[in-house]
């Protein structure tokens, strides 16, 4: 192994589910609270320059859960995505507005945030606890 190989290994996976029925509505409710979460994040981390975990809980992680309602851990996703993007808009020299989220889509932490379970995946929070 080549010097400077060792760290953190990040695996990303895309999927795409068919809500049941009755989750649907409880689904997309909690994708759009985290995309206005998510954008909240961004301006108060760029704002404040809190680029790390620390400053940006510190921050941030009360509000999430209070004024966003998202459960604890993707609170924590949330304002996690919210540094990257900061990041790679403080990074880029020719940078333009600041950014701003509009898809529905949301980081989530493998059997923290959803569990994969005989075909199905349970996702933490969309029927409301958390």
């Amino acid at each position: 192994m080549s010097a400077g190989g060792e760290g953190e290994l990040t695996l990303t996976v895309r999927m795409r589910v068919s809500p049941e029925p009755e989750q649907r509505q409880a689904i997309l409710d909690l994708m759009r609270r985290y995309r206005d979460a998510l954008n909240y994040s961004v301006r108060v981390i760029i704002a404040n320059r809190a680029l790390s975990l620390t400053k940006a809980h510190k921050l941030l992680y009360n509000d999430l859960r209070e004024r966003y309602g998202l459960p604890s851990r993707i609170a924590q996703d949330c304002y996690r995505e919210a540094i990257a993007i900061a990041k790679a808009w403080l990074r880029n020299p020719k940078r333009g507005d600041m950014p701003t989220v509009k898809s529905l889509s949301m980081w989530l932490t493998h059997e923290q945030d959803y569990r994969v379970k005989g075909g199905y995946v349970e996702l933490a929070g969309a029927t409301g606890s958390g």
